[in-house]
């Protein structure tokens, strides 16, 4: 009775990160290993979006970056805001050594469709198309980059 009391979240909030040869870092999603997501989470009560994004990225791959814009923003119905971060592209080492982590995969863009849910396909598609017009929205705190 008293967890239909309890909050929804507001806002999630993904990391966008490629490596050299444009592909996608994702994870796995949750137990069911054969459905693969951008790395990210829900925001908690007043934390700043880019430090959301950071934090669920840290978590899940140990990757600490800086998210100063974003690429997407998607109204749902569920999770009413949906929002993907540019994570900015890995150099070599980095990559490698991300791919160490048995949940994570990078994954060519053609090959995404086989191995994300269709609204996270979506998502995806839009922000590398976004990122490759170079369309971000930077993301600011109080007025303020962070």
């Amino acid at each position: 009775m008293f967890n239909s009391l309890r909050p929804r979240p507001r806002s999630h909030h993904q990391a966008l990160v490629l490596n050299e040869a444009k592909q996608v870092l994702l994870i796995e999603a949750g137990t069911r290993r054969s459905v693969l997501t951008l790395p990210g989470g829900a925001a908690g009560r007043r934390e700043p979006p880019h430090l959301a994004a950071r934090r669920h990225l840290e978590a899940s791959t140990g990757l600490v970056r800086a998210l100063h814009c974003l690429l997407i923003v998607d109204f749902v119905g569920a999770r009413p805001f949906q929002f993907v971060h540019w994570g900015g592209q890995l150099d070599p080492d980095q990559a490698a050594e991300v791919a160490r982590r048995s949940s994570l995969h990078w994954v060519d863009e053609d090959s995404l469709p086989e191995v994300v849910a269709p609204d996270d396909l979506r998502r995806i598609s839009h922000a590398l198309a976004f990122l490759a017009w170079q369309a971000m929205l930077p993301a600011l705190v109080h007025g303020m980059r962070p």
